[in-house]
């Protein structure tokens, strides 16, 4: 093996290991000042609770019964826009509700069983 197909062997290894951590995402998004555990819509996700094609989002798996949104929101809703900003995945999610100033409300466009619907939380 000559020096020149090394190098370019290692170049191609290293552009394709950057593109691989271009799309990874963390699977799971902790919002702590909503009491929130979100993860990413996965295709079987969507189906099973019959999300629109060609929509997406971030699925709550999680709700702490003490945290501020244990009154308006549930395990199994899917966010879909946080203050009228769209989400696609658990880390845009976890990003748009970190913005919220603390004591402000949150309004966020969810899906849950079969309809779209508009809920307001309070961030701790």
């Amino acid at each position: 093996m000559s020096v020149e197909e090394l190098d370019l062997d290692a170049e191609q290894g290293a552009r394709q290991a950057k593109a691989n951590d271009d799309r990874q995402q963390p699977e799971q998004q902790s919002s702590d000042s909503f009491g929130l555990t979100l993860s990413n819509v996965t295709p079987q996700i969507a189906r099973r609770l019959q999300l629109p094609s060609g929509r997406t989002g971030a699925l709550v798996t999680d709700v702490d019964p003490n945290g501020p949104s244990a009154a308006t929101l549930r395990q199994g809703d899917i966010i879909l826009a946080v203050n009228r900003q769209p989400v696609s995945s658990a880390a845009e999610a976890g990003r748009e509700l970190q913005k919220v100033p603390s004591g402000r409300l949150a309004q966020i466009l969810l899906w849950r069983d079969g309809n779209e619907a508009f809920v307001t939380v309070k961030k701790e």
